[in-house]
């Protein structure tokens, strides 16, 4: 099954490897171990950007989750459960 938005394709997996060998740093909490890559400005609002490597940045999927498809301004540092 492949999805509409390219995130499935040999392109999207290269910039997904990129972007983690770039920093392992979530942008959200600011702990490493990032595992996947976020859309800065989502993709619902902007899906020219999606394989845009200004609009991506590592995070974990917990905190990507809570995110959802809200734009960086709107966004709060995602509290984490424990102080690093």
């Amino acid at each position: 099954m492949s999805r509409s938005d390219g995130r499935q394709s040999r392109a999207w997996r290269k910039l997904r490897r990129e972007v983690l060998a770039a920093s392992s740093v979530c942008w959200l909490c600011g702990h490493p171990g990032a595992d996947t890559v976020d859309h800065l400005v989502p993709l619902s609002l902007a899906p020219e950007l999606a394989h845009d490597r200004a609009n991506l940045a590592p995070a974990h999927r917990s905190c990507n989750s809570r995110k959802g498809a809200r734009l960086p301004r709107d966004v709060v540092r995602v509290p984490t459960s424990r102080r690093w």
